[in-house]
């Protein structure tokens, strides 16, 4: 009544007869105790009460709607907040690109993107600070669920290399070269040094680094060669490296964690297929 200032005008509107307007009328009147409207010279006019009673209820549907849209927005992934944490070597190669692709669908949806070191990202997961830890070693803990993904590692060299004449790379075929290779505590290192010593290759270790993409541009640049995860060798094919397959095959094991007493938002389920279908091509 008081937005369409007649009761013919508010029957149409609510769709019923003018008659149920007037009896929903007395009704709440009743109820309340005191009148909400005059007739004035023919007319119906709130009352003082009415007006106070009738801004209330507007900024209280307000925000009924104001939740029912953002019901829709969470179903749909368009609102809430994601809370990414990293290694390093995610950050700058193919995870940026992912979690681009996911937030052009999710206008509404904020981002927290961390990159640490395995041990901080631990700590976040444990503390219920992040929905999602991508990590490669951890301790194993009942308050972390965890989900394990195979990537390839590959054999890389700089362009005019001899062994890029090579369809697949062995030990053997590296007896001797400069390495440049990962940190002596992680568990792709040990693999490759224990297929040299199968093989009665030399390792001639030059560069140690946690980093894949560190590799690839000291091997861009002619140090040495490496054998690296092949989301990172694909990041710099263009910058002047060779990529061949190498054997034996020695994955580089990544984890993706979560807080185990932490339910699993809609938006963290999507990211991580999203995540998983991005590196799908370099999983074995």
């Amino acid at each position: 009544m008081v937005e369409n200032g007649n009761i013919t005008k508010a029957g149409k509107k609510l769709d019923i007869s003018q008659p149920a307007v007037s009896r929903l009328i007395g009704s709440l009147e009743e109820t309340l105790g005191f009148p909400l409207f005059q007739r004035l010279a023919g007319r119906l006019r709130p009352t003082s009460e009415a007006r106070i009673i009738f801004d209330e209820v507007e900024k209280a549907l307000a925000n009924l709607n104001h939740v029912s849209r953002l019901m829709e927005d969470i179903q749909d992934n368009k609102a809430g907040h994601l809370r990414v944490a990293c290694l390093p070597g995610f950050a700058t190669s193919l995870l940026p690109r992912i979690l681009a692709s996911f937030l052009v669908e999710r206008p509404g949806l904020g981002l927290t993107f961390e990159p640490r070191t395995t041990q901080k990202i631990q700590e976040w997961i444990l503390a219920q600070q992040f929905n999602v830890g991508i990590s490669d070693m951890f301790e194993e803990s009942p308050s972390i669920e965890s989900e394990p993904l195979l990537v390839r590692t590959v054999f890389i060299a700089p362009q005019g290399h001899p062994l890029a004449v090579k369809k697949v790379v062995t030990p053997k075929d590296m007896d001797g070269l400069p390495m440049i290779h990962g940190n002596r505590d992680q568990i792709t290192y040990s693999a490759i040094r224990k297929a040299f010593n199968s093989a009665g290759a030399e390792f001639n270790s030059i560069v140690e680094t946690r980093l894949f993409a560190t590799a690839c541009i000291m091997v861009a640049k002619g140090i040495g060669v490496s054998i690296v995860s092949e989301i990172d060798a694909r990041e710099y094919e263009n910058q002047g490296l060779v990529i061949r397959p190498f054997e034996p095959n020695i994955p580089f094991e990544i984890n993706i964690l979560y807080p185990a007493y932490m339910p699993r938002s809609i938006a963290t389920r999507e990211f991580v297929e999203a995540f998983k279908q991005g590196i799908k091509p370099f999983c074995l």
